[in-house]
């Protein structure tokens, strides 16, 4: 099983396909499999490298404190391990945020990024509208609900580990760093979100240089149930990319 000691987990990944290296980072309390729709199709053209965040699926999940600047340190360190200098890169949601931060801090490492469902940042009412959502539901005391797709995944997290996931996504501001970002980016997110507004996407938008923009007409979960709204564009951008390096 594939398995590298990264900082203080032991952090499990997949690689597929071959070609250049195209690093994927998942959204809030999703493992791997449920990036396969996904991962399936841009392995034809790419090699993929996936990977369970620390909290989800195969990873570590410390009973400790979660932040997206350690996750994108995680990140980092499994492309040392992996002896990956430079690669695309795609994430959506939280991945998306991680991402924001590998961008601006190492822009050594990032050829291009594609950013889906991406917010600078998550305001109070953003906050507000995510917690019920993914919060597990009491149905009498001292029990929860975990009917909740993400806990029923083949990996689940454990409510703990989501929660600190999700604590690190609401902690999240990333404006501060989205103007040292250099590499070329799409940003592709959906008209209809509840969870992030156009405005978020426009703040995103108006601070990373020449970012390309693509809204789509769904929302939050378009990703699965519109994925060639995501993967089409997406590929098209990389290949642009591509023939640049």
């Amino acid at each position: 099983m594939p398995i590298a000691k990264v900082n203080d987990i032991n952090m499990y990944y997949e690689i597929q396909g071959e070609g250049e290296p195209l690093i994927f980072i998942p959204g809030l309390g999703t493992e791997i499999s449920s990036a396969g729709l996904f991962t399936a199709k841009l392995a034809k053209k790419y090699g993929v490298i996936i990977f369970d965040n620390r909290g989800t699926g195969r990873t570590d999940k410390p009973d400790a404190h979660y932040s997206i600047e350690m996750m994108a340190e995680d990140t980092v360190r499994l492309m040392d391990k992996l002896k990956i200098e430079k690669a695309h890169f795609m994430g959506g949601s939280m991945g998306a945020c991680i991402l924001q931060v590998i961008a601006a801090k190492y822009p050594e490492r990032v050829n291009s990024m594609v950013l889906y469902l991406a917010t600078p940042r998550f305001s109070d009412a953003l906050k507000n509208a995510m917690m019920p959502f993914l919060k597990p539901q009491k149905v009498e005391e001292g029990k929860t609900n975990q009917m909740h797709p993400l806990f029923m995944q083949k990996y689940p997290p454990t409510e703990g580990s989501l929660s600190r996931q999700l604590e690190a996504n609401m902690k999240f501001d990333g404006r501060d760093l989205i103007g040292q970002i250099k590499a070329p980016t799409l940003i592709i997110n959906a008209t209809k979100d509840r969870f992030i507004p156009i405005e978020s996407t426009e703040e995103l938008a108006e601070v990373i240089p020449h970012a390309k923009v693509i809204l789509v007409d769904g929302d939050h979960l378009f990703p699965m149930t519109k994925s060639e709204l995501l993967i089409k564009p997406a590929i098209v951008f990389l290949e642009e990319m591509d023939l640049k390096y």
